[in-house]
């Protein structure tokens, strides 16, 4: 993209799916969001794990800052999953611009409460129709510790594909899945956003 967008300019700050509330994180977020990464074994396949919880919950402030922070900067970043029927925050997913690595990633972390439900499918769909519509992103990519189950096989259902073998990532030795423009097929009301504007 030419220039720096603005998160008005792209219209994805509220993107609502069947049953989710895609939406920029707000302060008032940081104690549920710190609730769900302080949970046993939530962050263990993030580069940003440890199992002290006064650093973890330090960590989770971290992330909701960063994240925040890339609304403003980059004009999209990750969001806060919200359960549309309850109101309830369970995770982040979106995606997140790599000045460093000249690319977007895709990422998710999805309350162990609230697994099991297509929520990262779900949201994970509409988040490749953002990347690849509103953005006009030439590829997405992933990246998963080898021993993710739950995460590959997320990213399996989405379409990406595998690069063989490991990169460096993080600090990790981890997989790399990517799509390119044009290979992402939607699939059901759950991908149904088209990122044309902010639903009110």
């Amino acid at each position: 993209m030419v220039g720096r967008p603005t998160r008005e300019s792209l219209g994805m700050d509220r993107i609502e799916t069947g049953r989710l509330l895609l939406r920029p994180f707000q302060e008032t977020d940081g104690p549920a969001y710190r609730a769900i990464r302080l949970k046993p074994g939530v962050t263990r396949f993030l580069p940003s794990h440890t199992e002290d919880p006064g650093e973890a919950a330090r960590r989770a402030d971290a992330t909701v800052a960063a994240f925040r922070e890339a609304w403003v900067r980059d004009g999209y970043g990750p969001w806060a999953v919200v359960e549309r029927a309850a109101g309830r925050l369970v995770g982040h997913l979106g995606l997140r611009r790599l000045p460093e690595r000249g690319e977007t990633e895709l990422l998710f972390l999805i309350d162990p409460g609230a697994q099991g439900r297509g929520y990262a499918t779900e949201g994970g769909r509409a988040a490749l129709t953002c990347g690849f519509g509103r953005l006009a992103l030439p590829e997405v990519a992933a990246f998963a510790l080898p021993g993710n189950a739950a995460s590959i096989a997320v990213l399996e259902r989405l379409g990406m594909r595998r690069r063989p073998g490991l990169v460096r990532a993080f600090g990790l030795e981890v997989l790399r899945y990517e799509m390119r423009a044009g290979e992402f097929q939607p699939i059901g009301e759950a991908s149904a956003p088209s990122c044309g504007g902010s639903s009110q």
